[in-house]
């Protein structure tokens, strides 16, 4: 027998024979009405006015929204225009499951169809794919030339946006459902894959800006050094997420010894560089590897932290 607290119990209109959920966690038990299904769980936001109406901000403020994780948001503006609809919905368009499902002279509804419970391990999988193949894709440029691949990573880069704002809504949800102690755990993994999914958003963007420079570089004897250093950057940022996803504590810090490494290489090389976009790409391949160190270190403590957890 357990006694409820009567506060508890008026808050959620209870009477004597109704059921309550008990879940047992391993040092906690949670309790809820049974009656709390999941057309209630859904999260619904209404803005009854958007404070500016240029492009920059509306999407801003849509991302923003999006990220917080409501299911159903619906935006109602006395000045809402037929040309702010086409703009709201080519920013929705960016977004992964959102779409607007009613628009009217005063209201428009924009809904997220897609599923809340997806693998956000998966989608941090899917960005480290996809920054391999931007890599991948600038190495084969470099080689043949091609605009072709240089469009490619564009398109890429802008995957790997929508996927980042995807992880950032899941882990805004999950976060509100780990919030008891005994899910601390959980909670802090969730937490990390948000730093490695920003991580690797801001790698994605500094390929497409070496993508561009190295586009510009004429002399073959350049393009070959960057082919070599991309390369090796590449096994590397492999092996950096190889050891956040295994928790490898020694892959891990082989990975930051290698960074270090490939760090000392372009420092020798920036140094007798005249040619300016040749200079640029050195400088985005250096901020790369701050980055994928960063990736080694978290990767590391979170492999000591999951060690303790057998001792």
């Amino acid at each position: 027998m357990i006694s409820l607290p009567k506060e508890w119990i008026r808050i959620h209109n209870l009477s004597q024979g109704d059921e309550v959920i008990l879940h047992v966690d391993e040092n906690y038990i949670r309790l809820f009405p049974k009656k709390y299904s999941e057309s209630e769980r859904i999260a619904r936001a209404v803005v009854k006015e958007i404070p500016r109406h240029d492009e920059k901000f509306i999407t801003r403020f849509v991302y923003a929204l999006y990220i917080q994780g409501f299911d159903e948001i619906t935006i109602r503006d006395k000045l809402l225009s037929p040309k702010f609809v086409n703009k709201l919905s080519e920013v929705v368009r960016s977004l992964i499951g959102m779409e607007v499902i009613d628009a009217t002279d005063n209201k428009v509804v924009l809904k997220c169809l897609a599923t809340s419970d997806f693998d956000v391990s998966g989608v941090l999988k899917r960005m480290a794919q996809i920054i391999k193949g931007m890599m991948e894709s600038i190495e084969e440029n470099l080689r043949l030339k091609s605009s072709n691949e240089i469009d490619e990573i564009f398109k890429l880069e802008e995957d790997s946006d929508r996927l980042y704002l995807l992880a950032v809504r899941q882990e805004h949800r999950l976060v509100k459902e780990l919030s008891s102690p005994s899910k601390w755990n959980e909670l802090r993994f969730i937490l990390g894959i948000r730093i490695i999914a920003k991580l690797f958003e801001e790698i994605a963007d500094l390929l497409k800006d070496l993508a561009i420079y190295s586009a510009k570089i004429e002399e073959r004897r350049l393009k070959n050094e960057l082919i070599l250093l991309l390369s090796s950057i590449n096994d590397t940022f492999k092996d950096a997420f190889d050891a956040y996803s295994s928790s490898d504590v020694e892959l891990s810090d082989d990975v930051i010894k290698r960074v270090e490494e490939i760090e000392q290489r372009i420092w020798r090389i920036i140094s007798r560089v005249e040619n300016i976009y040749y200079r640029l790409a050195l400088e985005a391949m250096l901020n790369i590897c701050k980055h994928i160190k960063s990736i080694g270190e978290i990767a590391f403590n979170k492999s000591v932290r999951e060690s303790l957890k057998n001792v």
